[in-house]
């Protein structure tokens, strides 16, 4: 399809032609043919030209601006230089300089008419721009035709391949593929990126090649990347690999289509999701404020979007705390960018997920099997996931933290409200008393779920006893560890054993704080009533610690 010099130089007009420079290079593409008239001939052509010149009007040139001359055609990249036989000092010179600059040089005989050789290159460039233009109309109606339909993304995909004759993958902005035709092309290490390469200057979208080494495969591979970008910032990249040959000009025509096809195919699936997500949040709205007319209409509403409503649930919330200035601060705005990481890595982890979104929230409708009250693996395997759900966001944005409140399991759907309330509860609690990026169950909560209502830091410090009172009051040095050996003291259940290992001390050493302990407030251990207020008072002083 493409005109070179190879080509050119087996035209009839150019059988007794020589090429007396830059062999190497004789597959240069041709995109235009002129016939010098002067020496500015650098500061009008467009580049890509061969160049026809008798040397007439550059033969008064000292070396250095023959060297100037042949630099500036080589920076627009002309594709050949045909003279006439010339003086051979000057053709000396000129081959010279040739080399340095790699152009070919092609010696044509005198009897030869320039214009002999100018109307065969016109009628080749013509030809071709006319097959090209047929072609681009054939692949543009071929595209136009999967988008409207409605063949999706994979259609698209397959048929760039059987254009080009080389396999193509569709990857999504972390690099994980989202549609291949060839398995090998979803795993390769990186050698390289080449963010210029002039035989692919024909894509018109921004692109670069890469440098690449399959698996199991000795030799390197290149492969062509144009970036998709999406109305939901949402980056996309089309991967080529010229694992059978290189790109010509045709299929470039055929990637440009493709990627058109692509965007308005992401578009539309935006434009989908963007719809679907509001039907999503209005029916989730409506469960977690008890607002529906009934369970009937909710089925109904679910079976529309393919939600499975039936059975046990827990409400799951990730809340998106940004830190801003190094000091980490709630908010209920976020950018688009961070809304689209959080989402993504939550259904990367929950594929199939009951998701609907609220601000900075994320509402999960987790589904879990019907659990006893004391079956903690459900909740564990609902942290663990949690876990690495923020793990990923965090290797995405740095500033901000993502912190998760989980509610109780309720036996079916209807039930939803409450676990709602209690997930909000877990983050509002858990925030204060975990920070910002803790995960907290409402069962964790303990005694705390009733201390939250109470806003008064005085009204709460009525309800620790007077004996805990002066231990928060001593001011010795030791005043920590006693505080703390207490409290472990009291979570072990009074077992002096297990709280010097809990502590890493001696035995001897708790013995002894325990001691100092009853003689500065007078507590009995052996007073259950007195202990429970002691424990609820430690809690107490740590909620209070924790608002402050």
């Amino acid at each position: 399809m493409e005109l070179k010099i190879k080509d050119l130089l087996a035209m009839e007009p150019m059988k007794n032609a020589e090429i007396i420079a830059g062999q190497a290079f004789n597959d240069n593409v041709i995109q235009g043919v002129t016939i010098m008239e002067g020496p500015d001939i650098a500061d009008w052509i467009k580049g890509g030209e061969v160049i026809l010149t008798s040397l007439y009007s550059i033969r008064n040139f000292t070396e250095n601006e023959l060297k100037e001359f042949i630099g500036k055609l080589a920076a627009k990249r002309v594709s050949a230089l045909i003279i006439k036989k010339f003086n051979p000092e000057f053709i000396e010179q000129l081959l010279a300089i040739g080399k340095k600059y790699r152009m070919p040089i092609i010696e044509l005989p005198n009897s030869v008419p320039f214009v002999d050789v100018m109307y065969p290159i016109m009628g080749e460039l013509f030809n071709n721009q006319v097959i090209k233009l047929q072609y681009y109309k054939e692949i543009h109606d071929r595209f136009t035709a999967l988008s409207l339909a409605g063949e999706g993304l994979e259609k698209i995909i397959y048929t760039l391949e059987e254009l080009i004759g080389n396999p193509v993958a569709l990857f999504d902005r972390n690099f994980n593929p989202i549609i291949s035709t060839y398995p090998n092309l979803e795993k390769f290490q990186m050698v390289e990126k080449v963010h210029f390469y002039e035989q692919t200057s024909g894509i018109k979208y921004p692109h670069y090649r890469q440098i690449v080494k399959y698996p199991e495969q000795k030799n390197i591979g290149h492969q062509i990347v144009v970036p998709i970008d999406t109305l939901n910032h949402n980056k996309m990249y089309l991967l080529i690999g010229e694992n059978n040959n290189s790109l010509g000009e045709l299929d470039l025509i055929a990637v440009e289509n493709a990627v058109t096809s692509l965007s308005l195919e992401l578009m539309k699936q935006f434009a989908v999701a963007e719809v679907e997500k509001k039907y999503k949040n209005d029916l989730i709205e409506e469960l977690i404020s008890g607002r529906f007319q009934s369970m009937e209409a909710v089925f109904e509403k679910a079976n529309v979007i393919g939600w499975d409503l039936t059975g046990a649930f827990t409400t799951v919330l990730f809340k998106i705390n940004r830190s801003e200035d190094g000091v980490i601060k709630q908010k209920s705005g976020l950018s688009d960018r961070n809304h689209f990481v959080v989402s993504e890595a939550i259904h990367h982890y929950l594929p199939n997920g009951i998701i609907s979104t609220k601000s900075n929230l994320f509402i999960i409708l987790w589904k879990v099997e019907k659990i006893s009250k004391n079956d903690k693996s459900v909740i564990n395997e609902i942290k663990k996931i949690a876990l690495s759900i923020q793990t990923l966001i965090k290797r995405q944005i740095k500033d901000i933290d993502v912190q998760v409140g989980i509610g109780n399991a309720i036996d079916d759907i209807s039930g939803i409200r409450k676990s709602y309330r209690e997930a909000h509860d877990a983050l509002d609690l858990g925030a204060t008393l975990n920070g910002l990026a803790s995960i907290t169950t409402f069962s964790e909560l303990g005694i705390f779920r009733l201390l939250r209502n109470i806003e008064d830091a005085s009204a709460l410090k009525q309800f620790i006893p007077q004996s805990l009172g002066e231990l928060l009051g001593y001011q010795q040095a030791n005043h920590a560890d006693l505080l703390n050996t207490l409290k472990i003291f009291l979570e072990c259940n009074q077992n002096a054993a297990q709280t010097a290992k809990q502590l890493f001390v001696h035995y001897k050493t708790v013995v002894y704080r325990l001691e100092r302990i009853k003689e500065i407030t007078g507590m009995d251990f052996d007073d259950s009533e007195e202990m429970l207020s002691v424990r609820v008072g430690l809690k107490i002083h740590e909620l209070i610690q924790r608002k402050n």
